[in-house]
């Protein structure tokens, strides 16, 4: 009996989940390594590698053309599937995918995973290095945007940094203004210390009178 065996539903209704299978089969056949979560690989190891046993087994019936092109409605994928991928598992019984676990990604916590095939057509380092190309380029854009952000910014604070510059001012000013700075506070204290003085009195005659 199935009591409790709901594996692979990905929280989804039957045809939305058919959909996302479908498109993250051809992403796989087609890049031949994807970056999912760890609950939509184990879904997909299940919808894809069936199909891999079928083309590998007819590699040259129509009807078995037909009914991938079924599942992943793309005629080029089909012809990925049955010309490039399959006769490199003509010897392999099973296990044509790997799951290989990333961490939790940022913001819901979902496990990620990097779903590949173990044969195939695209080297590692033309996989790698597509990435690194693009991870340069967004290098390249971001610097020149800081670039050209920072230059705006020279351009709009010069003249104001030039009209708000203080002219300069010689030295014997300076200690003059110094001196009368000393003067002031003196003269404050001086006056706190007499209103003070002037407080207590009055206090001191009216508790007498």
């Amino acid at each position: 009996m199935r009591h409790k065996n709901r594996k692979g539903k990905l929280n989804r209704r039957t045809s939305w989940r058919e959909a996302t299978l479908k498109s993250l089969t051809r992403d796989l056949f087609k890049y031949q390594r994807i970056e999912t979560t760890l609950a939509k690989a184990k879904a997909l190891r299940s919808y894809a590698e069936p199909l891999i046993t079928i083309a590998k087994k007819n590699p040259e019936s129509v009807s078995a053309r037909r009914r991938i092109f079924s599942k992943l409605c793309s005629r080029d994928v089909v012809k990925m599937l049955f010309d490039d991928l399959a006769p490199l598992y003509k010897d392999i019984p099973g296990g044509y995918t790997r799951i290989m676990a990333l961490g939790n990604r940022k913001g819901d916590g979902a496990s990620m995973a990097i779903m590949e095939l173990t044969k195939r057509t695209i080297s590692d380092e033309d996989l790698l290095g597509g990435k690194a190309e693009k991870l340069d380029k967004k290098e390249k854009i971001k610097s020149k945007q800081e670039k050209e952000k920072e230059v705006k910014a020279k351009e709009e604070k010069g003249p104001e940094e030039k009209a708000h510059v203080a002219p300069e001012v010689k030295t014997e000013e300076k200690e003059e203004r110094a001196v009368e700075d000393i003067k002031r506070e003196k003269a404050k204290k001086e006056q706190k210390k007499v209103t003070q003085k002037g407080f207590f009195k009055r206090f001191r005659r009216k508790s007498i009178g």
